[in-house]
This record gives C-alpha cells, sequence and structure tokens, in this order.
C-alpha cells in the first residue's frame, strides 16, 4: 500500500502541474468564472490520472466489461472530487487569491481520491 500511495502520489504532481497549468491558462489568459477554470484543469487531469493510475499506479489489466466500469467508476469517483474542490476553492478564494485558493482545494482533494480509487475503483 506504501508504494501504492508513493506512486498515487507521484500522478497526482504530474495531475497538479496539469491542473494548475491549465487552470492558470483558462482564468487568467482566457478570463473564464472561477469554478469554470476549475473544472476546465481539473477534468484533463482526470483523464491523464485514470490513464496513469490504472497502468501504473495500480497495474490493472482489466478489459472490456470491467475495464468499463472501472473507468465509470473512476468517473464517478472524480465527479466527486471535483464537487469537493469546487467547494474548496469557492471557500478558500473567499479569503486567498484565486491561485492559492486552488492549490488549497488540490490537498482537500488528495484523500479523497486516493481512498476511494484504492478501494473501489481499482480493488484486486
Amino acid at each position: 500500500m506504501i508504494q501504492q500511495a508513493a506512486r498515487f502520489a507521484m500522478v497526482g504532481a504530474v495531475n497538479t502541474a496539469v491542473d494548475l497549468g491549465l487552470f492558470s491558462i483558462f482564468f487568467y489568459v482566457l478570463a473564464w468564472p472561477l469554478l469554470l477554470a476549475n473544472a476546465g484543469g481539473f477534468t484533463v487531469a482526470v483523464c491523464v490520472s485514470y490513464f496513469l493510475n490504472k497502468t501504473w499506479t495500480f497495474a490493472d489489466d482489466s478489459r472490456g466489461r470491467e475495464a468499463l466500469q472501472r473507468g465509470l467508476a473512476f468517473g464517478a469517483v472524480a465527479l466527486g472530487g471535483l464537487a469537493i474542490g469546487s467547494l474548496a476553492i469557492w471557500l478558500a478564494a473567499q479569503v486567498l487569491i484565486p491561485i492559492l485558493a486552488k492549490i488549497a482545494s488540490i490537498g482537500v482533494t488528495f484523500a479523497w481520491n486516493f481512498t476511494v480509487s484504492r478501494r473501489w475503483v481499482f480493488r484486486s
């Protein structure tokens, strides 16, 4: 489990870079509203996360129906993470600048995503 958590954290670092980078472009360059910019960056990062976690973190070799079910489960977990992260960024943005609020929201979703992914999506 410790090795999985470390890999999940490394994938998380990649996802964080993707999420923060896209959030910054959407919010600061394209002037999207805060929650839309958050959702845009988060959505792309979730796609990267699924691929890396399926193939590397959890070494999941499921195919066909099982892979589809796990993909849908991962999507459901991601929606939960998006809801939690959106609430966190909105609350944090009341007292922090947007980029710091975004960073705070990422921290809030890590435990949720790992725990639910390990116990429900990629369980053995």
